[in-house]
């Protein structure tokens, strides 16, 4: 998983933007186009906050595991 917060120059346009509240998040078209779903949950840990990502997929013929 890729996070890259730093947007200036880069070209967006082939991601979906999803919007919640005041966090946008971009989506990899790739991402987008194999998930059924994609579930996003803040963790907090004792010294740190984190951010959990869960992607479920149908499995079919390009699926490797």
């Amino acid at each position: 998983m890729s996070v890259d917060t730093y947007l200036k120059g880069k070209d967006t346009t082939p991601y979906t933007r999803v919007e919640h509240g005041d966090i946008t998040i971009l989506v990899a078209p790739g991402m987008a186009r194999w998930s059924e779903r994609i579930t996003l949950a803040t963790k907090r840990g004792f010294l740190r906050r984190g951010l959990d990502i869960a992607v479920e997929h149908e499995h079919g013929p390009a699926c490797q595991h």
